[in-house]
C-alpha cells in the first residue's frame, strides 16, 4: 500500500511458483521478498532465481533477520 500510495505499480503473489509463472514485462522492476515464506524460504528462492529467469534486484524484508541470514544473502549476490 505504501509503494502504491507514491505511484508505484505493485503486484503481489502468494507463492514463488505463481511469481515465476507471471508474464515478465520489459519494465524496470524489483522483487521485495520476505526471508520467511510459506514453503520455500526467500533465501532458497534467491539462490534458484536464475533458473526461473528472475532478472531483477531482490530486496529482502523480514522481522526475523539475523547476521547469519544477511551473510547467506550476500554470498548469494545481495549487495547490502
Amino acid at each position: 500500500s505504501l509503494l502504491e500510495s507514491v505511484g508505484f505499480h505493485v503486484e503481489t503473489f502468494p507463492s514463488t511458483v505463481l511469481f515465476c509463472q507471471r508474464v515478465q514485462g520489459d519494465v524496470p522492476s524489483c522483487l521485495i521478498l520476505d526471508v520467511r515464506l510459506k514453503g520455500e524460504s526467500g533465501l532458497t528462492f534467491q539462490q534458484s532465481a536464475h533458473r526461473y529467469e528472475v532478472d531483477m534486484p531482490i530486496i529482502f524484508m523480514t522481522a526475523h533477520g539475523d547476521i547469519e541470514m544477511s551473510v547467506r544473502a550476500m554470498k548469494a549476490g545481495a549487495i547490502d
